[in-house]
């Protein structure tokens, strides 16, 4: 997929995706790097590097080394879908430092995207987006700034307050918000949290794993989040991801890439550390 740069994919029934992609670490130190793929906005098993098929895979580059990985997803069902592999930078740090959180602001990610279609297929699913009223959501002023379109994740809602650290105990619920919004464009979203990089409740009390979402311009909300604090001791990554236009064609045609108005491509929250003591 590296050297197709068709953001479409056309398999036929039963066919793997397969390809290799390129990470590169432009730094003076050596750095490790986190990678898992999402389909269909779900974190998926696959085959990296020629390694045994799991859902995380981590790599280590050396000061300025760039490579290339083999990748391989099986059991794709027939249809139109959504594919994205995740880099996450220095995954594993640990650090409660100020200077280390706040660098985790949108620089610490990167994806591939491309829609996929298996079979005699050309279409992508059709969304149904989430009621915002229905999940409690409360509207911020216009004026609110979150980071340009996107998201900023703090304890109360419509806060420009940093949120870097927490200290909790195990098991504690602890209630966080996602507060999200468009400025000049509609934009189109989903939305996923993740604790230590595996896919949580955007709220403890249910099962919802990604929300999909529409803002018309201007238009700015609180999203309320909980989370149970694991029991293990010791520090734990939070992180929301922001998915850009989900389900749109991202080509007109093979080659020809679509017109799309809003910032297409994935971006993440602070990563916030949960100091479990």
């Amino acid at each position: 997929m590296e050297n197709n740069k068709s953001l479409s994919k056309f398999l036929n029934p039963g066919e793997n995706l397969s390809g290799y992609f390129s990470v590169s670490n432009q730094m003076h130190d050596a750095y490790d790097y986190l990678i898992f793929c999402l389909l269909d906005y779900e974190q998926v098993p696959f085959t990296f590097n020629n390694e045994s098929e799991q859902i995380l895979h981590k790599i280590h580059l050396e000061p300025y080394e760039s490579r290339f990985y083999s990748f391989e997803l099986a059991q794709i069902e027939e249809g139109g879908h959504d594919f994205e592999i995740v880099v996450i930078f220095r995954p594993y740090e640990n650090s409660l430092n100020k200077t280390f959180r706040l660098s985790t602001r949108g620089g610490h990610q990167g994806s591939m995207r491309r829609n996929l279609f298996v079979g005699n297929y050309s279409d992508l699913p059709a969304l149904n987006y989430t009621n915002m009223s229905a999940i409690s959501c409360c509207a911020c002023s216009s004026e609110y700034r979150q980071g340009a379109e996107g998201i900023f994740i703090a304890k109360e809602p419509c806060s420009t307050k940093l949120w870097l650290t927490e200290d909790v105990k195990p098991g504690e619920l602890l209630n966080y918000t996602i507060n999200a919004g468009a400025d000049e464009v509609p934009v189109t979203f989903a939305l996923m949290a993740l604790l230590d990089y595996e896919p949580i409740p955007i709220n403890a009390n249910g099962s919802e794993l990604v929300i999909f979402g529409e803002f018309e311009p201007g238009e700015k909300v609180a999203i309320p989040a909980s989370l149970s604090v694991p029991e293990e001791k010791g520090v734990h990554d939070l992180l929301v991801l922001w998915f850009p236009v989900p389900y749109k064609r991202l080509e007109i045609s093979p080659g020809v890439r679509a017109l799309i108005e809003q910032w297409p491509w994935t971006k993440t929250s602070t990563r916030v550390g949960l100091n479990v003591t």
